[in-house]
């Protein structure tokens, strides 16, 4: 595959500011407000996001990390690699609301898998979602309420996302064709 697109670590830079931007003006009252990453791809999102309501928005957050290994519906044909041990979520999910943070979303598959996580340990308030990237071509009637960058792709075509949140300058975002 070739690289079509490259986005840079500045235009990454500003959708993580546009993403924290949304959520500290829809969320400067929420009691408990959990940005929970879907592994794996959601992980650095959420650090960066993190870190960006903190500082810039003084905007606390709780951090989780939702494993969707057990409600993948492809696990059979496209085993993830795990990073992370299980889930971690605040004490009681049923008084915070949650907001699902991931690097890309396509079909829609991924979050569907998280929603079945956190609803196994309990019922939210509120479930949201961010995503930096949204590459269009759902296959589930699932949108972000927060996005970053909007790059429609073909069905082919794939979106890796290297996210360095120690090292942001090194952040870039690939888009390759067949």
């Amino acid at each position: 595959m070739s690289i079509r697109k490259s986005i840079s670590s500045q235009d990454i830079n500003a959708a993580i500011e546009k993403i924290a931007a949304d959520i500290a003006i829809n969320h400067s009252d929420t009691k408990t407000l959990v940005l929970a990453a879907i592994a794996n791809g959601g992980i650095a999102v959420n650090e960066l996001l993190q870190s960006q309501l903190l500082t810039t928005h003084n905007l606390k957050s709780h951090s989780a990390t939702i494993d969707i290994s057990f409600h993948r519906d492809d696990i059979g044909v496209n085993p993830i690699s795990k990073e992370v041990e299980s889930t971690s979520l605040v004490q009681n999910p049923e008084e915070s609301t949650i907001i699902l943070v991931d690097d890309v979303i396509f079909s829609g598959r991924s979050v569907r898998a998280a929603l079945s996580e956190v609803h196994a340990l309990g019922r939210p308030r509120k479930v949201e979602l961010a995503v930096l990237v949204d590459r269009g071509n759902r296959r589930l009637p699932i949108e972000p309420n927060y996005r970053g960058i909007s790059e429609i792709t073909t069905i082919d075509e794939k979106v890796e996302a290297h996210l360095f949140p120690k090292n942001p300058e090194k952040s870039h975002i690939d888009i390759l064709s067949p």
